[in-house]
């Protein structure tokens, strides 16, 4: 029986679980990773240091490769994210994303020596916020990504209570709005740097009324660790940094000194407000970010890629 443990992430090679990825190798586990290094994707860091497979989780093979990998701990966080990609060409994020989910359920209740399966989904499944939502409030996706996550929500309670094999084995994330290194440069962080250095005038989606919350991607891993030893719920993951995007804006011009190009724009299917109650995380699991909003700010748009 092997002592180190050995954790399988989907999607490991994307910018916010491309961290995981190093986070756990950095820790002594064995790390798999499945990754299609679609847009976004970061195949750099492949160095040898984990397990690589590339492939789609929605192939059916993914099943049986999972079962003979035979993980203690799986990640799921392999998804088409991008909103606009998901309204321009919906069925195939909607299946894609859907396959996955089940794939990677599917292969969970098969593993032996079965321990954890951290579900990675996202605030937009509550939809428009006009408090911060619980844990246990009505999801209420309103664009084809948010509803393919919130599918998997519903797959994961569906699973924990009917196989005894994943009964109390799982748990479930909503980030709210991740930043830092290796973000695809389409989405507002990048942007504004880029904008901030002369390279790249922002489209202001509805006026730039759009009210997110924002955490620093290297508070992320540690979060997944966390859940790993104690998590079988459903956590919001969020500081409570809220902002809209003319607001964001006006930070990163004070943090600079540097001013930003904009012009107006429109986004169909846009909610105006993402917020969420993290007092669960903090309470119940006792989480303490590594970095304030401020802090992620400033170190994200002053240094150097780290």
């Amino acid at each position: 029986m092997r002592k180190t443990p050995k954790i399988l992430i989907t999607g490991g090679l994307g910018f916010i679980f491309s961290y995981v990825t190093e986070y756990f190798v950095n820790k002594g586990w064995a790390v798999v990773v499945l990754d299609n290094e679609s847009s976004g994707s970061h195949p750099e860091i492949i160095n040898g240091s984990f397990k690589y497979y590339k492939i789609n989780v929605s192939s059916p093979e993914v099943i049986d490769l999972i079962i003979e990998e035979n993980p203690e701990y799986i990640i799921h966080a392999a998804a088409i994210s991008d909103v606009d990609f998901s309204i321009k060409y919906s069925y195939e994020t909607m299946v894609d994303n859907i396959l996955g989910n089940i794939n990677i359920f599917e292969a969970c209740k098969q593993i032996p020596n079965f321990k954890k399966l951290i579900y990675i989904s996202t605030d937009e499944v509550y939809g428009e916020c006009e408090h911060p939502k619980k844990e246990t409030e009505i999801i209420f996706p309103k664009n084809p990504y948010s509803c393919s996550k919130a599918t998997g929500s519903l797959m994961r309670l569906a699973y924990d209570n009917s196989f005894k094999e994943l009964r109390d084995k799982t748990a479930e994330t909503r980030f709210c709005n991740v930043f830092g290194h290796r973000q695809d440069r389409r989405k507002i962080m990048p942007a504004i740097k880029d904008s901030l250095n002369g390279e790249y005038s922002i489209p202001l989606h509805n006026k730039g009324k759009g009210y997110r919350e924002y955490i620093y991607v290297k508070n992320i891993p540690p979060v997944i660790d966390l859940i790993l030893e104690k998590g079988d719920r459903t956590y919001n993951v969020t500081l409570n940094d809220g902002y809209t995007v003319e607001e964001i804006i006006e930070i990163a011009e004070k943090v600079t000194g540097k001013k930003c190009s904009t012009h107006p724009s429109h986004r169909e299917g846009m909610d105006s407000k993402y917020q969420m109650d993290g007092t669960r995380l903090k309470e119940e699991l006792g989480w303490k970010p590594l970095y304030s909003f401020e802090e992620g700010l400033k170190e994200y748009l002053c240094q150097e890629k780290k």
